[in-house]
């Protein structure tokens, strides 16, 4: 009798457990809000996109928001998470910035034939995270170059830092979203340069720390 009195209040205890845990929240980079633009879709585009996956430094690609203290340290906030890996969620939100902007289709997961005009798009994040009320920051190198069409490729390293001014999960998630669209459009731009000018930064929160020219 007492063993099953035990069993039943463990049962019970374990769910008010359950009943008094913090309701999971997801979320995405993708769907920031674009600068207007009057370019509008070209019946045949000139060229498309392919955006390839996104490398992201490992202490960030958890599936819950990682918080930066003003210390250094990290806190993970288990019930604030994104709805895909961030490494996809970092990829998923530069297609949709670069494929906005410059009114071309991504064709990474279907491969374009062979011959079609490509602009390739790769990134290696080294720093992905928002500081508790001061500032999300996207640190990346990455890289833009051309198949079958003529135009300058690029490499270049560029600092994307958006203030943050409240200190929970959906401030930090916006401001990282504008990070990383911000990265997009200083992508965008040195497609659109091709050889007649250096990438410029998407926006005044972009620091373009260096970009080179590269050759095939």
């Amino acid at each position: 009798m007492k063993l099953r009195l035990s069993a039943l209040a463990a049962g019970v205890a374990l769910l008010a457990g359950c009943a008094s845990s913090p309701p999971v929240h997801y979320y995405t980079l993708m769907g920031a809000e674009l600068p207007d633009s009057s370019n509008a879709p070209a019946a045949t585009p000139a060229f498309m996109l392919e955006v390839l996956p996104v490398n992201v430094p490992p202490q960030a690609d958890q599936p819950q928001l990682m918080m930066r203290e003003q210390g250094g340290g990290l806190t993970p906030l288990y019930s604030e998470r994104w709805s895909a890996p961030l490494a996809d969620e970092v990829r998923g939100a530069l297609s949709d910035t670069l494929t906005r902007t410059l009114q071309v289709p991504d064709v990474q997961a279907i491969r374009a034939p062979a011959s079609a005009p490509v602009w390739r798009v790769a990134v290696d994040v080294q720093r992905v995270e928002s500081i508790t009320g001061v500032e999300a920051v996207v640190d990346a190198t990455w890289r833009v170059r051309p198949a079958n069409l003529k135009g300058q490729a690029w490499q270049c390293r560029s600092i994307s830092r958006v203030p943050v001014s409240g200190t929970g999960a959906e401030a930090a998630v916006h401001g990282l979203r504008d990070a990383t669209r911000d990265l997009g459009l200083t992508i965008a731009s040195a497609i659109q340069s091709q050889s007649q000018s250096s990438p410029r930064p998407g926006s005044a929160q972009v620091q373009l720390l260096g970009c080179n020219p590269i050759s095939d």
